[in-house]
């Protein structure tokens, strides 16, 4: 199936509406066939029992990342494996942006480069928390989200 730009529509009016995402403050910053770009801060409530950045929300960024880039082709994508390695601890308070690129992609699966960086005071990829490499099954079957963003039944 093809991308179109009613898919990347589709999928941008999804996203104000998922409710994980919401949760974390994750805000979508780009998003186009084979590529995403998400950005949370990292709040008080997202640390773990040593003070830092809990795996889990760094893990939850670089996902919705590859998430976004892989359905917005169009088709529905699921995750079949996702290497995760963390380099860096953010510091608190950091604000944080996560970037997917497609790196290879059949008829059935694509692989993904995702990586999680700490932003500076101007905006900019500063320091590298973390790197994957994912790897999305795709199903073949139509996106089931309308064009206002509501699973279809």
């Amino acid at each position: 199936m093809p991308e179109n730009d009613d898919s990347l529509a589709r999928i941008r009016a999804r996203c104000k509406k998922e409710p994980y995402p919401k949760l974390l403050g994750i805000e979508v910053l780009e998003i186009k066939p084979g590529y995403a770009r998400v950005a949370m801060q990292f709040k008080p409530e997202m640390q773990n029992i040593f003070g830092m950045l809990h795996g889990g929300a760094v893990f939850s960024l670089l996902d919705e990342a590859f998430q976004l880039a892989c359905n917005a082709r169009g088709e529905v994508a699921v995750a079949q494996q996702v290497n995760t390695y963390f380099l860096a601890a953010a510091r608190p308070g950091a604000n944080l942006m996560a970037e997917a690129k497609e790196v290879n992609a059949t008829r059935k699966t694509a692989l993904y480069e995702v990586l999680v960086f700490e932003l500076g005071d101007d905006g900019q990829a500063d320091c590298k928390l973390a790197s994957a490499q994912a790897m999305a099954y795709r199903k073949g079957d139509e996106l089931p989200i309308d064009k206002n963003g509501e699973l279809k039944v």
